[in-house]
């Protein structure tokens, strides 16, 4: 068993989040990134069944962050980094979500949180 580690930066997603009225009324650009780690691999032998479809996981970002609104980007990074331990089966999983409104308002290159999971 080999451990290894997969990645997404900054997947650019629509989001309906935030706790001010102007932010609930229309979608938000965010970028999230994902970090994956596996303990239980058998990447050694050179067949797809040994990793996890990078698709799949871009499409499982969008879908939890479309689910519903969020008000604080911290619940959405926790759903994220959970539901993509349990679809991937990995052993670790670290969510950073970049907010771009929250940074511009702010004057600052950018604001993020990160989870793990």
């Amino acid at each position: 068993m080999i451990p290894y580690k997969i990645g997404i930066q900054r997947l650019r997603t629509k989001v309906s989040i935030g706790i001010y009225n102007f932010e609930k009324k229309k979608k938000q650009d965010l970028y999230i990134s994902a970090e994956l780690s596996f303990t239980d691999s058998k990447i050694d032998q050179d067949a797809m069944e040994n990793s996890v479809d990078y698709d799949l996981l871009c499409d499982a970002i969008k879908k939890i962050a479309s689910e519903r609104h969020y008000e604080l980007i911290e619940n959405l990074a926790m759903h994220t980094a959970q539901g993509l331990k349990i679809i991937a089966r990995a052993a670790h999983v670290t969510v950073r979500i970049d907010k771009p409104l929250a940074a511009k308002k702010n004057q600052a290159e950018t604001i993020w949180v990160s989870v793990e999971a």
